[in-house]
């Protein structure tokens, strides 16, 4: 039976401890407070109402963060809107902070903990995540919608950033179904996608997903390069490096660690990363690794 030697087994174990030590999901708290009018405010406690509308400011506020603050006022208006029937999808938990009543109605003061990687999913399923200074031009083919669903669609245009310009390459039929719910057809040079949801923001994230997905699409938009690093003192300046990459406030789509070696007592590790900001990136490793004698490189 063949042993492993001693450094494949403490690189394997460090591996295993970088790895174990990442969360399989994100959770961030924000701080919401709305001022509830008086036919919605309880004399105890908030009516369902205006409960579900801190939610959605909550998780709206967290989407401004993965955006970075790129959400346009419109943009944020049409989030808004779409969350404040589906926020709890994104809600881990929530605790009431203070309700105030006043003269006028109430204060509802909440901490709201959302789950940011459902949420930076749905948003790349619209397309939000994507496309913050692009348009994509699309042609609309509706079936028989009314003026105030083909609104609904005008504000879900600006959300995902495509415009009906009468494009052959890339299509959208949708109907309401005369039972209820939607029905569309996503059609992009060939490929084609349907879906049937309860609700037009669904079917239309379902739709669109399909074609933000596609690596074509997102290359437009980001790119992935290897982070090499070299220099390392000991593996939990490694590991402490990785939680830092995680928490940078840059776009990224992937952070994977590839792998640690050891050489004349320095430590090397590589990193595959995914983001559309690749200057922002290469300025924050920069700012770290400067007084720690490590050096590193973009591939």
């Amino acid at each position: 039976m063949r042993s492993n030697s001693p450094k494949t087994w403490f690189l394997s174990t460090l591996m295993a401890v970088l790895f174990s030590s990442l969360p399989t999901f994100l959770l961030a708290g924000q701080d919401v407070r709305i001022f509830v009018e008086a036919d919605e405010a309880g004399v105890s406690e908030p009516r369902p109402s205006a409960l579900r509308r801190a939610l959605a400011q909550g998780v709206t506020q967290e989407a401004e963060i993965l955006m970075r603050e790129e959400l346009s006022g419109g943009r944020r208006a049409a989030l808004e809107r779409i969350l404040e029937s589906r926020a709890e999808e994104y809600v881990l938990g929530w605790e009431e902070i203070e309700y105030l009543p006043t003269e006028w109605g109430a204060v509802l003061h909440l901490n709201v903990r959302v789950n940011r990687e459902a949420l930076q999913n749905f948003l790349r399923s619209l397309g939000t995540y994507y496309t913050r200074g692009h348009r994509i031009g699309y042609r609309l083919d509706p079936q028989g919608l009314a003026s105030e669903q083909l609104e609904v669609v005008r504000s879900l245009e600006l959300l995902s950033g495509v415009h009906d310009d009468g494009s052959d390459s890339l299509i959208l039929r949708l109907a309401f179904l005369s039972e209820g719910g939607w029905q569309g057809v996503l059609d992009y040079e060939g490929m084609v996608w349907t879906a049937a949801g309860r609700d037009l923001p669904e079917t239309w994230a379902a739709l669109w997903g399909n074609y933000f997905r596609l690596d074509r699409v997102r290359g437009g938009f980001e790119g992935a390069m290897t982070l090499v690093t070299q220099g390392w003192r000991s593996a939990g300046d490694i590991q402490a490096f990785d939680r830092h990459l995680r928490g940078l406030d840059v776009s990224t789509d992937t952070i994977d660690l590839l792998g640690v070696s050891v050489q004349s007592g320095q430590y090397q590790a590589n990193w595959r990363i995914v983001t559309m900001d690749r200057e922002a990136l290469e300025r924050h490793v920069r700012q770290y690794v400067q007084e720690r004698s490590v050096t590193f490189g973009l591939e």
